[in-house]
């Protein structure tokens, strides 16, 4: 998520409507009301929230025509856009498609940084935006693209962490200072910064926000979670730099930041970190063995290794991350003995059971439409196992088909059932795959399709998808296609 607001001084409390703004205050306070005005709409009315964070996104641009050092507007428009791209359900309402969007929102970061390259917040902001670009371009198949883009974002971390060690430093310094009978630095005056040339000369210099072990956490999240999107993208003769990066993360600087915290606090970062470990490695050992690197043993071990977490089965997200690193090894496995009467079937089958299981435990927890979503494509896998003809399966799995063809049919329709105006890609896809189970049932197992005309409209797109994920054989989508 992204860093709070800025602001040179405290906002005033006033009606920012009452005069036109002029100084970059009256800006940023005539923006606040509008975001205050969105925020109250985000959940009842997403439309009416969205046009208020349009007009609080022109008011920061008419501010920043008029005070374009003002790195207070130039951060919070960035900040707000960046909100903006992490609910889906706000950007229908903005006028652009999300990429787009991101693109727009990156160069707000990038006017930010050359206001205040330093900034931690504004370092980490910007990596953000980064790493959601990226991953909405490598899901587009423009790896090349991504790939620089994540470099980048991980390049940013570093050098935001080390900002942040900095100033952790000398807070302490400052701490020790008044413990000795000093004055702290945050208690002296502070002067004004001047621009020359601005209307804004004489406004108080920006202050940054203290620095907390919780900000150093998040910051080697975040490096975690471009490195695990990255080990995907990457050739191999580059993973091992990056396994080198993680490590650093994960066994020296996260257990050091980890101290910092309070006692109580303590368990929960450590869950968190071990978890951002587990995703990591588990991307890792894929793309080593995607390479041909690693055998399909190792990386099996490898998962029963790092998922072996503490009190994993209270947390939905440690559920559902073991249960698609499961199911992509399974994938993965398949991908590389497909043509192969080799194809080790009782291995990737007990893996799809433990993936179904994770789902079941998580859904106690949560009735999630992306668990329901996620239940029925491991069930969409087992049934295309279930159907190898080219490989030894025994009868008992065979006989299991059809059960899975229905399995899937029902976990779909209940992801779809579920998924609310803000889950719309959710419920898109869920509806995608409803098309699919369902002429599968007609065509294998004689059952009659339900409303399949409006369906029919997307099945081919459907078929595609599902043979492009792995779920489905290509023979039989186009069999299902001809139907």
């Amino acid at each position: 998520m992204a860093k709070p607001k800025q602001f040179t001084r405290a906002p005033k409390k006033q009606n920012p409507k009452s005069t036109e703004p002029r100084t970059a205050d009256d800006y940023q306070e005539a923006a606040d009301f509008e975001e205050e005005t969105g925020g109250k709409w985000r959940a009842g009315d997403p439309a009416k929230s969205g046009r208020a964070f349009v007009r609080a996104l022109e008011i920061y641009n008419q501010g920043l025509q008029k005070h374009p050092a003002s790195f207070d507007l130039a951060y919070n428009k960035a900040r707000l856009e960046l909100e903006i791209t992490q609910r889906p359900a706000l950007v229908s309402h903005i006028g652009l498609p999300l990429v787009d969007l991101l693109r727009q929102t990156l160069e707000s970061h990038r006017y930010a940084l050359r206001l205040n390259e330093g900034n931690p917040d504004a370092l980490f902001n910007t990596s953000q935006v980064l790493t959601s670009l990226a991953e909405q371009l490598s899901e587009a198949g423009e790896t090349g693209t991504a790939i620089p883009l994540l470099q980048e974002a991980l390049e940013l971390l570093s050098a935001c962490c080390s900002r942040q060690e900095m100033l952790l430093e000398q807070q302490q310094a400052d701490f020790a200072e008044v413990e000795e009978g000093g004055v702290a630095l945050e208690h002296m005056e502070e002067q004004p910064a001047s621009t020359p040339g601005s209307e804004d000369s004489g406004q108080m210099a920006t202050i940054e926000n203290p620095v907390t072990a919780v900000d150093l956490l998040d910051t080697v999240h975040a490096s975690l979670s471009a490195l695990t999107t990255l080990v995907a993208l990457v050739e191999h003769h580059a993973l091992d730099s990056l396994g080198d990066m993680a490590h650093s993360l994960t066994e020296t600087k996260a257990p050091m930041y980890i101290k910092m915290l309070s006692e109580g606090a303590r368990e929960s970062a450590s869950f968190t970190v071990a978890l951002d470990r587990a995703n990591f490695v588990a991307a890792f050992a894929d793309a080593q063995f995607s390479a041909y690197l690693v055998e399909s043993s190792d990386y099996q071990t490898r998962l029963e290794d790092v998922f072996s977490i503490p009190n994993k089965d209270q947390h939905v997200t440690a559920l559902t991350s073991e249960a698609e690193a499961r199911t992509e090894f399974t994938l993965s496995v398949l991908t590389r003995y497909i043509r192969s009467p080799d194809f080790p079937v009782e291995v990737c089958w007990k893996q799809l059971k433990l993936a179904q299981d994770l789902y079941t435990k998580a859904l106690k927890l949560e009735s999630s439409p992306q668990i329901y979503l996620s239940r029925g494509d491991v069930e969409m896998l087992r049934h295309r196992i279930a159907t190898l003809s080219n490989v030894k399966v025994s009868e008992s799995v065979r006989r299991s088909a059809p059960t899975l063809a229905q399995n899937a049919q029902t976990y779909y329709k209940g992801a779809f059932r579920l998924a609310a105006d803000e889950d719309g890609e959710v419920r898109e896809k869920a509806g995608r795959r409803l098309a699919v189970s369902g002429r599968l049932r007609a065509l294998l197992y004689g059952v009659e399709l339900e409303s399949a005309g409006a369906r029919d409209k997307v099945l081919n797109r459907a078929l595609e998808e599902c043979v492009e994920e792995g779920l489905l054989d290509a023979d039989l989508a186009e069999a299902a296609m001809g139907k």
